[in-house]
């Protein structure tokens, strides 16, 4: 166990121990529609980390503490602004938080965008609950192997879109908790535009993947409280 995932493990026993004392971050729900504003902004906890935590849904999650951190989900070309990647359409599921530790974007080098990162979002509607814990092969989800995380067993799915030098992918993990559907995303979009001229400013494929399997260590860190 390195030592940035030990340091997660503890600190997700005293979340966990201190949830009486939670403040409200975020205050949407499916009944009024998502806030505009969060109540509050993440707490710096120790040496680089900070928690968000989510009164509505239960949960808090520990992240980088130079992390972007969004209340709604940007749309890039194969991934869109839904609550989770392969959404029905129709869905009333709500996006809850999006980490984005690692972002780039160029206009004359490789590539010309890249991010990886963490979304969260939340279903009540019976149809997504439905179909939470199940693949959808129709829009290219397979199924992996269940994951513990948080004490809890989640379901793992992967998926994948590519077309027009862009791309879209990751692990939806997803259980049903207090009847909704969370899931929970390790996510990296991008471009693999490559008729760019060599510039000092591209980034290496080996560099995108290892940011992209650090977020492992944040999926590691969340926590239902109830």
């Amino acid at each position: 166990m390195n030592r940035l995932t030990f340091l997660l493990f503890t600190l997700g026993i005293v979340a966990i121990g201190g949830s009486a004392a939670w403040y409200l971050i975020d205050s949407r729900n499916e009944a009024f529609g998502p806030a505009p504003v969060a109540t509050s902004t993440p707490t710096e906890i120790h040496e680089g980390l900070a928690i968000y935590t989510n009164g509505p849904y239960g949960f808090s999650i520990f992240y980088p503490e130079s992390a972007a951190v969004e209340y709604t989900f940007d749309a890039t070309y194969h991934l869109g602004t839904q609550w989770r990647a392969n959404a029905l359409p129709e869905s009333t599921g709500v996006p809850v938080v999006a980490i984005i530790p690692y972002a780039i974007k160029n206009d004359a080098s490789y590539p010309r965008y890249f991010n990886a990162m963490v979304r969260i979002g939340a279903s009540a509607d019976p149809d997504d609950v439905t179909r939470c814990t199940k693949a959808d092969a129709t829009v290219g989800e397979t199924v992996l192997e269940d994951r513990i995380i948080g004490g809890r067993t989640w379901k793992a799915f992967a998926f994948e879109s590519a077309g027009m030098m862009q791309y879209a992918k990751g692990i939806s993990y997803r259980t049903v908790y207090e009847d909704r559907c969370i899931a929970l995303e390790q996510v990296q979009t991008g471009s693999s535009y490559r008729e760019d001229p060599p510039s000092a400013l591209d980034v290496a494929d080996a560099t995108l993947l290892a940011e992209y399997e650090k977020l492992s260590l944040i999926i590691e860190s969340f926590t239902f409280a109830r």
